[in-house]
């Protein structure tokens, strides 16, 4: 071999440290950038989950709606696909989850829960205080004076009725235990609640049902509405309730009545109840005809 020759590297030799210089180049850059990023990501994604859980804002209703067009499962939430605008327009408050023990052994159970998920032999439970209730509704929380109150049951009756508080109040009465839930979040939008009310089938066995009706329309004061097959209505424990956990209602929540109808979804119970019309026709009612299923049945049943 000549001098020259000996002088000379091979010119695939070159490349090949070019190739690996540029790799290890590559490889520290990318490790740069994904340690500048990281905390950023981790601080981003705990603001979200604070905002989602601890604010009534429209950031946390609008993170909360990502969920809406999956099909529900938890807990007694199945079999049902919520509407893409489900709440969007709703004011939230969620709850901070605080409990108190007490005995409801003597109360009649609507699809009750305790801590091992039992729906029967219920002795104790742990019930979910009134201030401490989630809020779903659709408005400013409206001052229903309980004095110049009355409740109007009119449509397809016999014998239209106006009832004031004091009225309600002396009728039997029925408690039972329930599990209230919003349909867009059944899992931390929920309340164990021990109802007492009148049974709404009393009040319109009083009005006198004429035989061609089949569903009830509910009005709250904030112009609310729902509805309910006749059938549903006509159940022993859909209450028009007054009190909860021995307590009058409180005005976020319905005072002084509201409608209670265990094993369905939240929005059939419509809070500051002023008005129930029997009818015929297939009225639905505020979500009900944005997409939520009129038959707003929990589970199944």
């Amino acid at each position: 071999m000549t001098s020259d020759a000996k002088g000379k590297r091979p010119s695939n030799a070159g490349i090949s440290g070019r190739r690996r210089f540029l790799t290890m180049l590559l490889t520290a850059g990318a490790a740069a950038m994904l340690a500048s990023m990281l905390p950023n990501v981790i601080t981003n994604n705990g603001k979200n989950t604070e905002s989602t859980f601890a604010n009534n804002s429209v950031t946390s209703s609008a993170v909360n709606e990502s969920r809406l067009n999956q099909s529900i499962t938890n807990e007694s939430a199945v079999n049902i696909t919520v509407p893409t605008t489900s709440h969007i327009s709703a004011i939230k408050t969620f709850p901070t989850n605080r409990t108190q023990q007490v005995n409801v052994s003597s109360v009649s159970v609507g699809n009750a829960v305790n801590n091992t998920g039992s729906t029967s032999n219920v002795t104790n439970v742990s019930l979910t205080p009134l201030d401490d209730w989630y809020i779903v509704q659709i408005g400013p929380t409206p001052q229903v004076n309980v004095g110049s109150y009355t409740l109007v049951i009119d449509g397809l009756v016999n014998n239209p009725l106006s009832l004031t508080y004091p009225e309600l109040t002396s009728m039997p009465t029925k408690t039972i235990l329930d599990t209230i839930q919003c349909v867009s979040d059944p899992y931390f939008l929920r309340a164990v609640v021990e109802w007492t009310g009148v049974p709404l089938k009393y009040v319109l066995n009083l009005a006198g049902i004429q035989s061609s009706a089949t569903k009830v329309i509910l009005y709250g004061a904030d112009e609310y509405t729902s509805d309910l097959p006749l059938w549903k209505a006509m159940e022993d424990d859909t209450l028009i309730a007054f009190m909860a956990n021995g307590q009058p209602l409180l005005r976020t929540h319905g005072y002084p009545v509201r409608l209670v109808v265990p094993r369905w979804w939240g929005y059939k119970y419509v809070k500051w109840l002023v008005k129930i019309t029997v009818t015929n026709e297939n009225y639905l009612g505020y979500w009900e005809s944005r997409g939520y299923p009129d038959v707003a049945k929990k589970n199944g049943d």
